[in-house]
């Protein structure tokens, strides 16, 4: 994880972060995992441990190295400190599959909370309201299909960590050829110096938009959510705990009080098919998960499917593409 990690750290590196990265708010989320249940299955096999904390630690890495702006990367370090444990499934405990926004807390309300950190935050003369609305950070927070820090780790850390379908190598190449450009509202926003590697990322954004909309995802994500669901009902959790609770206690909870937990740790494969099958099965469209990045092509700043075919045809595809109707595990037939 420290060679991932390590690829964004800049000589230049921004020592006031270090003090925020044990308090409470922040090591709460060190027990939240990235991927929303991945890791609790055979499903898919990351490479490594890789949380919460971690990518919000990666994002404020990427939001120094293009912005060496002090106010704006705190914000990159605390911007998922709202987040759940299993993260996005709980969006799915509200019937939230395609905006995936229902269950992340205001952060400004998690760190009001938080006495040391409120207390950095004055050390470093940023006001709470300066973190009430991270759209006034574009590198950071912008609306799909612009690039920013946080929707970049999302792309790289799939592609490597999650889906181990590209090297170090080829995320650090794309990494260094990122600067900061002027897109078409007049704001902001990381893009790519030349169109080769633009390309390359059009090709990895097609993996890890493939993934997320894909029955394997959902299945994970949908399964963990009705678990959830079942835990509170039965009494066994509360929501709350959600937001105060280690993970992997609640995990040991679900594996000590529903049977069917076991078969989930246990799945190698989702079967998908077009007619509904009986038993636990998923059947529902989520959230389009896309970014269109600009490159600076012949001393133009345009989206890489105005200057390139490949791209253009890649996108394509992905606004076309469907994974089928229906899908479950064979094992699992009930919760």
């Amino acid at each position: 994880m420290n060679q991932y990690i390590n690829l964004f750290v800049d000589d230049d590196y921004p020592n006031f972060i270090d003090k925020y990265l044990n308090t409470k708010t922040l090591n709460r989320i060190k027990n939240v995992t990235q991927f929303c249940g991945c890791d609790y299955t055979k499903l898919y096999s990351p490479l490594f441990l890789y949380t919460r904390f971690d990518h919000s630690l990666v994002v404020a890495h990427m939001t120094w190295h293009f912005t060496h702006d002090k106010i704006q990367t705190i914000a990159a370090l605390l911007h998922d400190v709202g987040t759940p444990c299993f993260a996005h499934c709980i969006d799915y405990v509200f019937g939230d599959y395609m905006d995936q926004e229902t269950s992340e807390k205001e952060i400004t309300d998690i760190i009001a909370q938080d006495k040391e950190l409120m207390s950095y935050l004055n050390e470093d003369g940023v006001a709470l309201d300066n973190l009430a609305k991270l759209e006034q950070f574009p590198i950071l927070e912008n609306r799909s299909p612009q690039l920013c820090t946080d929707r970049l780790d999302g792309v790289l850390h799939t592609c490597y960590i999650w889906l181990h379908t590209h090297s170090l190598e080829q995320i650090k190449q794309v990494y260094d050829n990122l600067v900061v450009l002027t897109n078409q509202y007049g704001n902001p926003e990381i893009g790519f110096k030349n169109q080769e590697i633009a390309d390359r990322f059009v090709s990895m954004v097609s993996i890890y938009a493939k993934e997320l909309q894909g029955n394997k995802d959902k299945y994970v994500m949908k399964y963990v959510s009705e678990i959830v669901k079942l835990a509170v009902a039965q009494n066994l959790i509360t929501l709350n705990d959600l937001y105060e609770k280690p993970e992997k206690e609640i995990v040991n909870i679900f594996a000590n009080n529903f049977a069917s937990w076991r078969l989930f740790e246990e799945a190698t494969t989702v079967t998908r098919t077009e007619k509904q099958p009986d038993g636990f099965y998923i059947s529902f469209c989520t959230k389009k998960r896309n970014t269109i990045p600009l490159v600076n092509s012949s001393n133009h700043i345009n989206r890489i499917v105005e200057v390139s075919e490949g791209a253009k045809r890649i996108y394509s595809e992905l606004e076309d593409y469907r994974d089928t109707k229906f899908a479950y595990v064979k094992s699992l037939k009930k919760l």
